[in-house]
């Protein structure tokens, strides 16, 4: 009777936790159904889409726009031009930050607090567009590669996460680094480095979702050989000119479709790679936040 009652006591549901799952379900139907709306877009075929004033599913099954998307060498090379542009600036922001994080982290440092204050004042201040352009042409990178990553190497709260971060790792095992010979640099590349994978995940997926839908920056400071994809899908959304160019010869294409194509083909890899470094991305936040 007892084990009963238990098993009973065990199923109930209050009725606070009834409403927090269905605000739950509410909320990721309202963020499952604009990529749900896109991809209903990009796979309508043109008669079915002309056919009807409001769309709210897919109505019908094509692949001609990925067809278009992948067959056409504008979107292709912009395609190309945004993956190197996340790999390349994703991995030097990593290395970059990382570095920084653990040289601002140690109490040894010398102007330490001051060089950390030097980061936390671009959080609040920034020192406007016209200016940043001045300084990246007076540089010389407009209109280079390297425009798209230098500039936006070091964000201010990913270095600050990774600092926290490295303060509070076991001071102990690098006490023993240093009893056992290791230097400044060995402590760091074979110890610190491998034993901190959610930190350097938690950044790498910060930067590289930085690094993938950045397009104001890229528009400007390149021409067109060296805009990324995001560009393009901005160009295409806002010109009728560039949708007719990228829409294959002899076929009936909707622009909305098309764009909703390309704009689900940028979205895929993200949605591709976030499962695999979510697990990390709460832990290395957490992890150097409470004291004690």
């Amino acid at each position: 009777m007892a084990r009963k009652s238990r098993v009973k006591l065990r199923l109930t549901v209050s009725p606070w936790q009834v409403l927090i799952r269905v605000a739950l379900v509410i909320f990721f139907l309202a963020t499952f159904y604009p990529f749900f709306y896109v991809f209903s877009l990009a796979v309508m075929p043109y008669d079915r889409f002309i056919g009807s004033a409001v769309h709210l599913g897919p109505n019908g099954f094509t692949l001609d726009y990925f067809r278009q998307v992948f067959s056409n060498q504008a979107l292709a090379h912009a395609f190309a031009i945004s993956v190197l542009k996340t790999v390349i600036g994703t991995t030097l922001a990593v290395l970059v930050t990382t570095t920084a994080g653990w040289a601002l982290s140690r109490p040894t440092l010398k102007a330490g607090r001051f060089l950390t204050m030097m980061f936390i004042i671009p959080m609040f201040i920034g020192g406007g567009l016209i200016p940043f352009f001045l300084v990246i042409r007076n540089l010389g990178m407009l209109d280079t590669f390297w425009a798209l990553i230098l500039p936006g190497m070091v964000a201010s709260f990913n270095l600050l996460v990774v600092r926290s971060n490295f303060q509070a790792y076991p001071q102990e095992i690098l006490d023993a680094a240093r009893v056992d010979g290791a230097g400044v640099f060995t402590t760091f590349w074979r110890i610190v480095w491998p034993t901190s994978t959610p930190i350097i995940a938690t950044i790498a997926l910060l930067y590289g979702v930085g690094q993938w839908n950045d397009y104001f920056w890229p528009s400007i400071l390149v021409g067109p050989d060296l805009q990324p994809a995001q560009v393009l899908l901005q160009n295409m959304a806002s010109s009728r000119s560039v949708l007719n160019q990228i829409s294959a010869a002899g076929l009936q294409a909707a622009p909305q479709s098309l764009i909703a194509a390309v704009a689900f083909v940028m979205v895929v890899p993200i949605l591709i790679v976030y499962p695999f470094v979510q697990r990390f991305v709460v832990r290395g936040i957490m992890i150097g936040s409470v004291k004690g």
